[in-house]
């Protein structure tokens, strides 16, 4: 049995990725499926996985899910999606899903396992902090800390901080179904999907949901900058795809941060801090196969 052979799942907010070899292949080589009803989604990687196993067994596999999510390998709900707004995913066992292939599993949340290989071989390259943020069907975000994923008694849930609400906000309560008007229910893409009644990539750039939006995203980013001071904060997930997006949250931050810290005071600055990934759209999947491969330091 080729000990490079592995496997790893990508289970994000509206898709799936999995792929099955070495994770230096995984860029180019993958399957997408939606994230649809679990025992779907579930049963078609699952055959994507039989086929693989059955062609050559792999030895291990990564799964890096969206939470909120068991990481602690010692507790009971390890591997256990927790209270999440996806509630028919709510209490699905990763373990017990994957059980059939009788090799070791390593689950961590997504945006942890895109963080850290965003720093392995991404855009966080020979950064010692760094914090993943993606921006999509969700807010998430994982910190990334001496090569370590920096958990506490879970992961973070960085997009249920709160911010300012901007007075002109024609959904000042928010969408999120636990806290209302945190950033996930003020930015994500179905809270602009709630206000406009489409995606922030169909609006024309003139509209006012961009600058909302990137009022937002740089608030989350300043909250961060300022608590961990990072290397970098990357950017990543569907949303932030939106032409022009990335430039207007630069330009939002530099002027919250309105010249504090020698820094940030400038453009160049401020574009070394926020980054695009370099792995998207497989910087998950990338951090699942680390997972699988043992190469992810991720604490317990």
């Amino acid at each position: 049995m080729n000990p490079q052979r592995i496997a790893a799942i990508e289970v994000g907010g509206s898709k799936c990725l999995a792929a099955i070899g070495h994770r230096a292949t995984f860029r180019e080589s993958y399957v997408r499926v939606p994230t649809g009803d679990p025992e779907d989604t579930i049963g078609q990687l699952l055959t994507y996985l039989r086929q693989g196993y059955a062609e050559q067994p792999f030895t291990a596999i990564g799964v890096a899910s969206f939470g909120p999510l068991g990481i602690n390998r010692k507790a009971k709900d390890y591997g256990i999606i927790g209270t999440t707004p996806k509630s028919l995913w709510q209490g699905l066992d990763y373990l017990d899903a994957l059980a059939e292939f009788g090799v070791p599993i390593a689950v961590d949340s997504d945006v942890n396992a895109a963080g850290m290989a965003e720093v392995v071989e991404g855009a966080a390259r020979g950064c010692r902090r760094a914090v993943y943020i993606t921006i999509g069907t969700g807010i998430g975000g994982g910190v990334i800390i001496d090569g370590r994923a920096s958990n506490g008694l879970s992961h973070p849930e960085l997009g249920h901080m709160r911010v300012a609400i901007d007075p002109d906000d024609p959904l000042p309560q928010g969408c999120c179904p636990f806290h209302g008007n945190c950033v996930e229910g003020l930015a994500s893409g179905p809270a602009i999907q709630e206000r406009w009644g489409a995606d922030l990539s169909s609006l024309s750039e003139s509209h006012p949901g961009h600058a909302l939006v990137a009022h937002y995203i740089a608030q989350l980013c300043m909250n961060l900058a300022l608590t961990l001071v990072p290397d970098a904060l990357i950017l990543g997930g569907g949303v932030m795809q939106t032409p022009g997006l990335h430039s207007a949250v630069c330009r939002a931050f530099g002027k919250s941060m309105a010249g504090y810290l020698p820094l940030w005071q400038d453009e160049a600055g401020v574009e070394r801090l926020i980054r695009r990934p370099q792995l998207a759209p497989v910087s998950g999947l990338i951090g699942a196969g680390l997972l699988a491969a043992g190469l992810s330091t991720t604490q317990p």
